[in-house]
């Protein structure tokens, strides 16, 4: 199921929504597609009679740059360095969840070392290879550091 993303503009006014201005979006189901509408909030009277979902957001979208893409040739030399790269686990983690999401990786198993640690698995598509990868997950300070961390590297 893919949703579409949200848009710029009312699709009651047609106007453009204003930076970190309310609105809501509603999910329909037409002929097994999913149709999105985003209404700004004067004109929400709640959701129509049939719908799939509907949410409340703001317009963060217009201030911000879109995001850059990276490709999937970086995202994977990157993985290449930090697997190769002690002191990094958690970020070598959170890396690894990014490419088995965007299927760069495939998930093979999880483990239990004799001391208690939690590893996962992976096979890389790009090298034929088979990789074991400690289940670090980062608190959520540190994950928004790593996130931080992974656009600078990914940047340069």
């Amino acid at each position: 199921m893919e949703i579409p993303r949200p848009s710029r503009t009312c699709s009651v006014s047609r106007r453009d929504f204003q930076a970190d201005e309310p609105f809501f979006s509603v999910l329909t189901r037409e002929n097994e597609l999913f149709i999105r509408k985003d209404i700004a909030a004067e004109h929400w009277s709640g959701p129509p009679h049939e719908f799939f979902g509907w949410w409340k957001s703001t317009a963060k979208h217009v201030t911000e740059h879109p995001p850059k893409h990276v490709s999937g040739e970086t995202l994977q030399s990157l993985f290449e360095r930090l697997a190769a790269q002690p002191g990094e686990e958690d970020t070598f983690y959170i890396l690894t969840l990014l490419l088995l999401r965007r299927k760069l990786l495939r998930y093979e198993k999880e483990s239990i070392d004799e001391h208690g640690n939690k590893w996962i698995e992976v096979y890389a598509l790009h090298t034929n290879m088979t990789y074991r990868v400690p289940a670090a997950m980062p608190d959520h300070e540190r994950l928004t550091e790593i996130q931080r961390q992974l656009t600078a590297l990914t940047n340069s």
